[in-house]
């Protein structure tokens, strides 16, 4: 009798033991694996810098050159051709020295030099007037407003620059460029100073009696330079007698 009571006790836990297992196995759920949302990146937005427009540097390469051994004791005179076909004379007067670094010199190597342009606009507020050509004087393989043509006493000494062109070419001081004599290029500078001529229309020559100094100029065609018309009427001279002067006179580079 006890033998059975074991034995019905153990079969009642092992039908409870599978009751337990049977919930356990039906009611397990496995957790739920939550994916995360992905969000597209967005690439970043670039704004493109404004371009800025540099201009371009202005240069000047010899298109004719002809020197001369210049000597304080007698005149001499250049003629060079421009790329336009045109002959330019230069004529150094008997006595002309050139001053360099302060130091007064008989001797010297002049030449006068014709120059295809690039990058050379017209004149700053004058838009009407279109770059031609540049020319320029070179004292010892250089271009510089440094330099001075002088007479025995230091005094400036004006050379004569003559060419054939009406009224409507003109030309101005080019200056602050770097020449390089060995490659006869002449880079940078700009436009300083509009130069004054006198025109022959007999004779259709232009001449400047003003430039002592070798620099850099650049012809350019646009309206007559001719001066205006004096007017008539009568102007009450100064009781003074005593010349005015006036304080930087440009004439090395073509003006008054």
């Amino acid at each position: 009798m006890a033998k059975t009571g074991i034995a019905i006790g153990i079969i009642i836990i092992v039908v409870i033991v599978i009751a337990a297992v049977y919930y356990v196995a039906t009611s397990y759920k496995a957790p739920t694996t939550t994916t995360p949302m992905v969000t597209a990146a967005t690439a970043p937005t670039t704004v493109a810098a404004a371009s800025t427009t540099v201009a371009a540097t202005p240069k000047m390469s010899t298109f004719s050159k002809k020197s001369e051994t210049a000597n304080a004791s007698k005149a001499s005179s250049v003629s060079v051709t421009a790329p336009d076909g045109v002959n330019i004379t230069v004529t150094i007067p008997a006595g002309t020295y050139v001053s360099i670094n302060n130091k007064s010199v008989s001797a010297y190597n002049f030449t006068l030099a014709t120059f295809n342009i690039a990058n050379v606009g017209s004149p700053p507020g004058y838009p009407n007037q279109t770059p031609a050509y540049g020319f320029a004087f070179e004292v010892n393989g250089q271009i510089s407003p440094s330099i001075t043509f002088v007479n025995s006493t230091g005094a400036p000494v004006h050379l004569t620059t003559l060419t054939h062109y009406p009224s409507t070419w003109g030309s101005w001081a080019f200056l602050g460029g770097t020449f390089n004599a060995s490659t006869g290029a002449y880079t940078g500078g700009s436009y300083a100073i509009q130069n004054a001529w006198a025109y022959n229309a007999t004779s259709g020559t232009m001449t400047n009696t003003q430039f002592y100094k070798p620099v850099m100029w650049i012809f350019t065609i646009g309206p007559s330079h001719l001066a205006p018309a004096a007017p008539s009427t009568t102007v009450a001279q100064p009781s003074s007698t005593t010349a005015p002067t006036t304080a930087g006179g440009y004439g090395g580079y073509g003006y008054p």
